[in-house]
């Protein structure tokens, strides 16, 4: 039997299955959401991470590294208190593009999510 004998018989296989246009179609989706999630974990896994703890570092500086990453915030300066169990109280954070007050509100987001402070004891400044 012939390579062509044998696939003509395979599809005539095929079209003895009921319902095979559907069948055919699940299995495609299927193998869609796979690729998806296969692409999708090797972009995750190539990420380096932008809030790394360095050695040395301040969370001062930890967190200036993190927001001038941030699209729109440009250079800032971040100071913060702390309470006596060390927890921040408050933080300051001067930044030139903290004019814009959708920069602003990012930033303060970011505050509040990483170091657990209440969205009013957090200031933004635009630096000149």
């Amino acid at each position: 039997m012939t390579a062509r004998n044998k696939l003509k018989a395979f599809t005539d296989k095929l079209k003895t299955v009921k319902h095979i246009e559907l069948i055919l179609l699940l299995a495609a989706i299927c193998i869609g959401v796979l690729v998806f999630l296969a692409v999708g974990e090797r972009e995750e896994k190539s990420q380096t991470p932008v809030f790394s703890a360095t050695q040395g570092e301040s969370e001062e500086e930890r967190l200036e590294y993190l927001l001038e990453s941030i699209d729109g915030v440009g250079d800032c300066s971040v100071m913060i208190t702390y309470g006596e169990d060390e927890k921040a109280e408050g933080v300051v954070v001067a930044a030139s593009g903290a004019g814009d007050m959708k920069i602003k509100l990012k930033i303060i987001e970011v505050i509040r999510t990483l170091l657990d402070v209440d969205g009013g004891k957090i200031k933004v400044y635009k630096t000149n």
